[in-house]
């Protein structure tokens, strides 16, 4: 056991001198803002650290001043679970890679590891410390190592037909038991319970009372319950001997996630999180066979974590019945403990950018300098658009005013300037990005799934659609709007005859659009809205594009239609190019509209749906990638040059040129195998390679380079954004 005068890790005394975003870089890279996305959190037995699992690395947080104190793993990254022994010696992590370690607690060394089959879902020791057992997300199977040694001492399997997607797991204080949860045909929304016998290794017990997600289980001190509660919402209580329900606490009103924990003494309290899109998310603490409320909070941002993968929310991690942290807006984590029985809050800010942007419907990763390159704006997905000043390394958003929600989108105009548009229930609002926090535009009627907000090249002129397929367009300076463009909608059953569509559209699914039995229900997700608009770089035009495929083309000088092109002809809008001659489009290969002759122009490039396509500043050329990565040349209709990626690399994903034009960088997304992704930089004209760094852990989402050609930034999904120095290249 730790001794309780001395700490195992040094902790910096003066840390306000220290600057953590240098931590661990890889090599080139000068800083890290952002400290990553964060999929666990665990607190130690001594009530001393809080250990936060990153997609960057393991950091550990001293309790008592809430400060840093080191940064571990960031060879690879992808943490997905944390825990640590009862007595303090050791923390285990699993990773993305299927790598589970046990690390010494008081110099991060590895004690042990082993390559699992599956990704790991829950982890945990036994009371003892000789065992570590683990869940997995997808196997139909728990198993347990030596705690010391990562051999194996035994595997559990379900009684229950095609059982996967464990996730819960817990192990009685005695160790005759362990439970967890899994997902099966039968019960297709609902996790069941399952217990096993520990010697036997038999299963004993399937319980069935939830009717969703079960994201908490815990044994009591005494051993005699188990305790499980999740997104339904209801905290059960089951006697261990007859597995009979001997408890049940709900009626807690609409909430997203309960998660009961037991105190050292046997107290059940829970963490009852209730979250609405419109309003904060409310965290409370109970003691549940009193009903005494012992704690609450009040937090802005997505504080929910869903059972659905792909959106990981907020943590909110509750143990010993009185240790309680959780994230607040993917900046902060606020932390209640015994020693502090009170709201205490410090800064982690992960940058949080989605998974989905292989999709052309994503939500945009947008990063840029400021024209002194004294800044860089970056578009949060969940927070913002949040301002980095480069001298400082500190953030502050780019508008202050609360009201403008977190729903927000970035623009920088050809003169430099900063614009955001944020979205709020219905109203969109532009805004000057560190200005005044006045509105330059307020409007109403844009539904959340209607297409992003544009902002013209230029600034002068703002547009967004409302669900009916009603373009407004305003002027930015006088803040009035102009007028309104009716793009119609197609209606589901015309979309359902075009059989052509959707074997031609890679972009649609049919499992998108028909239940299984083909007895099909149309929603408000399936309806036809207007997905994409874009201003020509000289104003005069505006393109918008339907869900369904249909684009066309309007002459912003008198508000009419000037053009409209099919799903067959044109299958999804990528821009106009800068010199103002083509609208690109981007499918199963890339198409040239000529909006003077209203041709279609072939590339006769490859034949598959691309990444990236990036318009150089001047417009001449088009850096491109697919099954190779190329620079386009508009000017003469054909390649310029094909690009060398690294051995590991199949093809990129995001892409930069320079102010200058000179110089284009380009980021990976990651692919099987990879460990860190590279971001190569090239000489345009001659297509030399000029360097490869290799820092992020998985995909870069965003790319930009400074004006003056001194940094670049690179923009990832483990939820931070590197700095790059690139004076020893330009």
């Amino acid at each position: 056991m730790l001794k309780n005068n001395k700490s195992a890790i040094s902790i910096p005394e003066d840390f306000d001198n220290i600057d953590v975003t240098t931590w661990a870089l890889p090599e080139g890279a000068i800083a890290r803002l952002g400290r990553g996305c964060v999929p666990d959190i665990a607190f130690s037995p001594d009530h001393r650290y809080l250990a936060v699992g990153t997609w960057v690395g393991l950091w550990l947080y001293d309790l008592e001043t809430l400060n840093p104190v080191v940064l571990w793993e960031t060879e690879r990254g992808m943490i997905g679970c944390v825990t640590f022994s009862p007595n303090g010696k050791w923390i285990a992590i699993s990773n993305s890679d299927h790598i589970l370690k046990v690390l010494d607690l008081q110099n991060g060394g590895c004690i042990t590891q082993l390559e699992t089959n599956d990704y790991i879902s829950g982890l945990t020791f036994s009371s003892d410390n000789q065992y570590l057992a683990a869940a997995y997300a997808r196997s139909a199977v728990v198993e347990v190592w030596d705690a010391e040694t990562c051999k194996p001492v035994a595997q559990y399997y379900s009684d229950i037909e095609q059982a996967s997607f464990h996730r819960s797991i817990s192990i009685s204080p005695d160790m005759e038991l362990i439970a967890s949860t899994c997902r099966s045909e039968t019960y297709h929304n609902a996790d069941e319970i399952v217990v096993w016998e520990v010697g036997s290794e038999q299963q004993i017990a399937s319980l069935s009372e939830h009717i969703s997600w079960v994201s908490t289980l815990c044994f009591s001190p005494c051993r005699r319950y188990l305790a499980s509660g999740g997104e339904d919402g209801t905290v059960y209580v089951w006697d261990v001997e007859t597995w009979q329900k001997v408890q049940s606490y709900a009626d807690y009103g609409d909430l997203y996630r309960i998660i009961p924990s037991y105190t050292p003494d046997g107290i059940l309290r829970a963490v009852i999180v209730e979250h609405d899109d419109t309003e904060p998310t409310t965290i409370t603490v109970h003691d549940l066979e009193s009903g005494e409320q012992l704690y609450s909070d009040k937090v802005w941002g997505n504080t929910v974590q869903f059972s659905d993968a792909d959106d990981w929310g907020n943590t909110v991690v509750f143990s010993n019945g009185s240790q309680l942290a959780y994230e607040c807006r993917h900046e902060f984590i606020n932390v209640w403990t015994p020693d502090h029985p009170y709201r205490r809050q410090f800064t982690h800010s992960p940058i949080s950018f989605p998974a989905s942007t292989h999709s052309p419907y994503a939500f945009p990763t947008f990063a840029v300098f400021s024209d002194d390159g004294k800044t860089l704006a970056v578009k949060h997905h969940h927070e913002g658009v949040v301002l980095w000043d480069i001298a400082s390394k500190r953030s502050r958003p780019a508008v202050k005013v609360e009201s403008a929600g977190k729903n927000q989108f970035l623009y920088k105009t050809d003169i430099g300037k900063l614009y955001v548009a944020s979205i709020k229930d219905d109203t969109v609002t532009l805004w000057e990005a560190d200005g005044n926090g006045i509105p330059l535009i307020e409007g109403t009627g844009r539904k959340y799934w209607s297409a992003f907000p544009a902002l013209s090249p230029t600034g002068t002129l703002f547009a967004y659609a409302d669900e009916d397929g009603n373009i407004k367009v305003w002027d930015v300076q006088s803040g009035g709007k102009l007028f309104e463009l009716i793009h119609p909608l197609r209606e589901f059953d015309e979309i359902y005859e075009e059989d052509e569509f959707f074997e031609e559209d890679e972009f649609f699914e049919e499992d998108e659009f028909f239940e299984e039995d083909e007895d099909y229900v149309e929603d408000e997700e399936d309806r036809d809205t207007i997905k994409t608009l874009k201003f020509s770089y000289d104003t005069r035009l505006l393109a918008s594009e339907s869900t369904y495929g249909d684009v066309k083309l309007w002459d912003i000088g008198n508000g009419e239609e000037i053009g409209a092109f099919q799903s067959d002809t044109v299958p999804s809008i990528i821009g106009f190019s800068p010199c103002g001659q083509y609208l690109v489009c981007n499918g199963n290969e890339i198409l040239f509209w000529n909006i003077a002759h209203c041709k279609l122009h072939k590339a006769g490039l490859n034949q598959e749906p691309y990444k990236f396509i990036e318009f150089s500043p001047d417009g001449q050329y088009l850096a491109c990638s697919g099954g190779e990565t190329f620079v386009y040349d508009l000017k003469q209709s054909e390649i310029h040059i094909r690009l060398s990626l690294p051995q590991e690399c199949e093809h990129m994903h995001a892409a930069a040129f320079s102010a200058c034009g000179k110089y284009l960088a380009a980021g990976a997304w990651w692919e099987e195998g990879m460990k860190k992704m590279p971001i190569c930089l090239w000489e345009v004209e001659t297509g030399k390679h000029l360097t490869t760094f290799w820092g992020h852990p998985t995909d870069v989402q965003a790319l930009a380079i400074s004006p003056d050609n001194k940094l670049l930034a690179s923009a990832s999904y483990d939820g931070t954004i590197l700095l790059w120095d690139l004076t020893p290249y330009l």
